[in-house]
Parts: structure tokens; C-alpha cells; sequence
């Protein structure tokens, strides 16, 4: 009879997981981080003070990589998985940073990119686009996480930087009604938390408002010229380029707009003017070069003309201007040096001309701004006073710029088609001998400084003679504009040459000063013996009632006489003589001699 088959086994059912039931999100604490105190910190430690956008982003990327190894949140080891950062996760403010670091990273490499595509590139562009809505996308995450898990300061402070990025990209695309739109939320936002925050946190918030007006007032120009209403396009752009704070995205956009209505002006700038000559200019280049020098030109003139530092700074932009057209000019002799035909010798003429009129421009500008720099000297030394940084204003100081200014029109006088007009030369030389007696002038007060009166009584007197040589010329080649500043200066020789002989006068009867102070101390000097000093207690301890009571030893001491030391000579050491003891010393054997003796002779057996 057949088995019956064995029963199966009954199946076990495995025993259900146990799963925790997830907390709800409205149970869970709130963290906190603040946003712009991280984000502006790391900023200043990091590069970004100096503009160093590549040594910014490798520092993200670290601190990322930081972030997700502490927060055990890495993308594993060997095959990447990539594990996104939920509400959930969010546990303290470091986790936070991860979204917030990623866009800051991503926006970093955008304004590297920027910075290093000096020729607008197209590929380079794109690629700061996409990075830019890699930063506006990062920027929303961390905005959505920060409404769900964060206080209502970091939900904030998250939508403020939301706003910040996307504003960077709209404006990078020209959508300026939404960049606009974008920008004053953040404008609104750290306004409003400026007003309830900290005071350590307060410049934070309105940094940050700095950093976006700029941008919103371009904005803001954009939509009115688009709307075809009329505005100033140089100014508003050119305060918008020197406004603080500006960032490199709206710096781009500001030179292009800059370039754009430079064009068109160098369009219509066809000659200039040389020695009552029109030249024509034929490259765009020098065009727009001349034009940045006259605009230059013109916010010089109308900020008065002044030594202070903004209109240094608008005469160094100025003498840029200058140097960019002058080269743009040579590049064009040196291009068409080659050219044998007929017309290319015209156009040589041309630009020699073209060349030794800018350049007379810049002598004529830079002798400008150093009389502007000796008046400032002038005052700064009536005032007896010194300029900032605490350097003394000294009569050499401007003894160097009159230096430099009889430099520079002397070189002014070198110049071709310049040097053969009778009427300039005229007014050089008048100019020329103008700086020259002031010179001479302030050479004399560095000697009377440091109390050498005669010699700068003999610079007085040169003084006089050249000023009235000055004043002639001036006057024959009708160049007015220094009469006033000559005639005021002879008042003050007048004077100077009185003071100069009085002193000379009181030093003959003193002597020199180093004389005069040494005879005063002589002269205090008495051969009335002292009076009796008081002893000390150490000398008189057992004088009960004193005078003064604290005196215990003299001090500084007396001096007392030492004996000096003897000093002796053996002269009888040469005149004594020694007995011969040669005979005593025994006779010395080589130990070569020795060995060879011993060996051929048997010795030593």
C-alpha cells in the first residue's frame, strides 16, 4: 500500500515591520538661521571683497561637502544616489545651508563667468544663464523649506534672497518688469526687517537695500525707454555705474547701454578742431575716446574745479579717456604705415595731427590739475595744517609741482605745428616764467624754514626779478588768467624779504641759534658757591629733627674720583739674556729611519 504523501508544510507568515508613525510637520520644532549674516560673512572671509568669485565658489563647494558628511546626507559612496532634501529632514539651521549654499554656489560660478567674458562670448553667456536660474531654483527650494520648518524671520529673510536671485536672473535675460517686480520685494522686505531688528543686524538689511537700488532704478529707466517716454539716458546710466554697491551683472548691462549711446554720439563726431584745422577722425575707437574725455571735460567744469579727491579721481578718468584715444591713434599710424598710396599719406598727415592735438590737450589738462593741486597746497599751508593722513604740507611739496608744470609745458612747447604759432610760444613762455618765480619763491621759504636767512634773502630777490619778467610776458601775450595769482605774490615777497633781513639782522647780533641757545644756558650758569647741602638720612642717622624727612640717599648720586688703573710695561724683558739649553734636548729619531734600521740589520731579534 502506497504512503500517502507527506503534508506540506504550513506557511508562516512573516511578522508584520513595526513602523513608527512619522510625526506630523506642525509638531516638529522650528529652526532658525540667518540668512544674510551667513551669506555676507562668508562673502567678506571668502574672496568676494576683492571680487575673487572662483575662490568663492571652491569655498561653497567645501562647505557643502561638509554640510551633507556632518548631516548624514551625502549621495553614497561608488554609484551616486541622489537624495533630496525634504521638509522632514530638517532638523537645525546647518540644514538649511545646504539649500542656500547650492545657490550661492551656482550663482558664484554665474559671476565668474561674467568677470572673465571680457569679449561677450556667446557660449560663456549662456552658460552664466543657466547657472543663474541654477541659483533662482536653489534660492525657491530653500524658500519653500523655510515656510514649512523655519520662524517666520527666516521664512523671511528666505524669501528676500528668493527675490535677490531671480531679480539677478530676469535682469540677465532683460525682463525687466519682472526683475523689477522681483527686486522690490527684497528692497520691501529687508526695509521692513531693519526696523524691528537687532542694531548688529540692522547694516545687514540695509546693505542689502544698497545692493539692489542700483538695479531697480536700471530697471526702472529700462521700462520708461521702452515705454517711449524720454529720459536722460548718460546721466541716469552714468549715476547708476557710480552708484555703490552695484553688482557685475547690472555693471555689465550699464557699459553696454554706455557703449550703445556712445556710438551714436561718435557717429556724429566726424573732425576735431587742431590748431584751427578741421581733422577728420575716421576710426570709431578715437571716436569714443574723445567723446568720454569732452563728457569727463564737462563734469570737471561743472564741479567747479577743486583739490579735492573726487576731482582727482575725474582727472585721472580724464586722462584715461586721453591715453585710450591716443593709442587708438597710434594702432591706426602703425596700420596704415605699410600703405604706399597717395590717399594713405594724406591720412598719415591727418592723424600726426589728430596725435599732437590730444596730446597738447593732456599736457594742457594736467598743468590744470596740478595749479589746482598747489592752491590746495597753499591753503592747506596758511591753514598750518596737513592733509589727510597726517602727512605735512612742507614748501617742498610745491617746489615739485611747479617742477612738474614747467615739465609739462615745456613739453607743450615741443610739439610739431604747436611750436611754429608765435602767439602760443608767447603764451608758454609766459606761463613758463610764471611757475618759474613762484618756484623760486617757495625754494626761498624751505631755506627760511630751517633759519638760513641769507640764502633765502637772495631767493627774495631773484623772486622779484623774475616775477617782473613774468608780469611783462603775461601781459604782452594777453594770457590774464595768472595776472592776479602774480601780482598777489609780489605783495608777499615784500613781506618775505622784510622778515628774511629782520631775522638776518638778529642773528648777526645773536648768532646762530645753536649759538644763541648755548649762551643763554652759559649765562645761567653761576661761580657763587652752592648752598650747603642737607645730609641724608643714610649719611646722618642719628640726626633726630630734619628737614625733609623722606630724603634717605642722594639722588642722582655725586660723582667721585676713582684711581685709575696702573699700567704696566716690561721693558727689561728684550735686554735680559737666556742661557743655551740646546744641549739638553735629546736628539729626535724618525720613526721611518727607526723601522728600516731595525729590519736590515737584525735589530730587534
Amino acid at each position: 500500500m502506497a504512503e500517502a504523501p507527506a503534508a506540506a508544510p504550513m506557511a508562516v507568515e512573516p511578522e508584520a515591520e513595526f513602523v513608527e508613525p512619522e510625526e506630523p510637520l506642525e509638531d516638529l520644532p522650528q529652526v532658525s538661521l540667518d540668512i544674510f549674516n551667513v551669506v555676507k560673512t562668508s562673502h567678506a572671509q571668502h574672496g568676494l571683497r576683492h571680487g575673487d568669485y572662483l575662490r568663492y565658489r571652491q569655498y561653497c563647494a567645501r562647505r557643502l561637502h561638509r554640510i551633507r558628511k556632518a548631516a548624514g546626507l551625502t549621495h553614497g559612496k561608488g554609484r551616486f544616489a541622489k537624495k533630496p532634501l525634504e521638509p522632514r529632514m530638517i532638523r537645525e539651521g546647518k540644514h538649511l545651508m545646504l539649500a542656500l549654499y547650492c545657490s550661492e554656489r551656482a550663482w558664484s560660478y554665474a559671476m565668474q563667468l561674467k568677470r572673465e567674458n571680457t569679449a561677450s562670448e556667446s557660449r560663456p553667456k549662456y552658460h552664466a544663464l543657466h547657472r543663474l536660474r541654477k541659483a533662482a531654483k536653489w534660492s525657491t527650494a530653500l524658500q519653500q523649506l523655510c515656510q514649512v520648518r523655519s520662524d517666520k524671520r527666516t521664512a523671511l529673510e528666505a524669501d528676500a534672497y528668493c527675490g535677490f536671485m531671480h531679480g539677478n536672473l530676469h535682469l540677465e535675460r532683460e525682463e525687466w518688469g519682472a526683475a523689477l517686480q522681483q527686486l522690490k520685494l527684497t528692497r520691501t522686505i529687508c526695509s521692513e526687517l531693519s526696523k524691528v531688528s537687532h542694531p548688529e543686524q540692522v547694516h545687514l538689511y540695509k546693505q542689502m537695500v544698497d545692493e539692489v537700488e542700483p538695479s531697480i532704478r536700471f530697471c526702472a529707466y529700462n521700462l520708461r525707454r521702452e515705454g517711449g517716454e524720454e529720459v536722460e539716458q548718460e546721466e541716469d546710466v552714468e549715476g547708476l555705474a557710480e552708484a555703490a554697491g552695484t553688482s557685475d551683472i547690472l555693471r555689465s548691462k550699464l557699459e553696454s547701454v554706455l557703449n550703445e549711446s556712445r556710438a551714436k554720439q561718435a557717429r556724429d563726431l566726424n573732425e576735431m578742431e587742431v590748431l584751427g584745422e578741421r581733422v577728420p577722425i575716421r576710426s570709431e575707437k578715437t571716436r569714443i575716446c574723445i567723446i568720454r574725455a569732452n563728457q569727463t571735460l564737462q563734469e570737471i567744469e561743472q564741479a567747479g574745479g577743486d583739490s579735492s579727491e573726487s576731482a582727482m579721481a575725474q582727472y585721472d578718468h580724464l586722462f584715461v579717456a586721453f591715453n585710450d584715444a591716443l593709442e587708438c591713434v597710434r594702432s591706426d599710424l602703425r596700420a596704415i604705415s605699410n600703405d604706399k598710396a597717395a590717399s594713405a599719406g594724406v591720412a598719415r598727415g591727418h592723424l600726426h595731427k589728430l596725435q599732437t592735438g590730444l596730446t597738447w590737450q593732456k599736457h594742457n589738462h594736467t598743468v590744470r590739475r596740478t595749479q589746482l593741486l598747489v592752491e590746495g597746497f597753499k591753503q592747506t599751508i596758511a591753514a598750518q595744517s596737513s592733509v589727510a593722513g597726517g602727512k605735512k604740507v612742507t614748501p617742498e611739496d610745491l617746489v615739485r609741482l611747479y617742477d612738474a608744470i614747467t615739465g609739462s609745458l615745456g613739453e607743450m612747447g615741443q610739439l610739431d605745428g604747436y611750436r611754429e604759432d608765435e602767439a602760443l610760444m608767447g603764451q608758454i613762455l609766459a606761463r613758463s616764467s610764471a611757475a618759474t618765480a613762484s618756484r623760486c619763491f617757495w625754494v626761498a621759504e624751505s631755506y627760511g624754514a630751517v633759519s638760513k636767512w641769507k640764502e633765502a634773502q637772495a631767493l627774495y630777490d631773484r623772486t622779484s626779478l623774475l616775477l617782473e619778467e613774468a608780469v611783462e610776458l603775461l601781459e604782452q601775450s594777453a594770457y590774464a588768467a595768472e595776472l592776479p595769482a602774480m601780482r598777489a605774490l609780489e605783495s608777499q615777497v615784500d613781506g618775505a624779504k622784510a622778515r628774511a633781513h629782520a631775522h638776518g639782522i638778529l642773528v648777526a647780533l645773536q648768532g646762530e641759534p645753536a649759538v644763541a641757545s648755548t649762551s643763554a644756558d652759559v649765562g645761567q650758569m653761576s661761580l657763587a658757591p652752592a648752598a650747603k647741602r642737607q645730609k641724608t638720612l643714610l649719611e646722618a642717622p642719628d640726626a633726630f629733627e630734619r628737614a625733609n624727612a623722606d630724603e634717605l640717599i642722594a639722588f642722582p648720586p655725586k660723582f667721585e674720583t676713582v684711581p685709575c688703573k696702573p699700567l704696566l710695561f716690561d721693558i727689561a724683558r728684550n735686554g735680559i739674556g737666556y742661557p743655551d739649553v740646546s744641549s739638553r734636548a735629546k736628539a729626535k729619531r724618525s720613526w721611518l729611519g727607526s723601522s728600516l734600521g731595525s729590519s736590515w740589520f737584525g735589530g730587534g731579534r
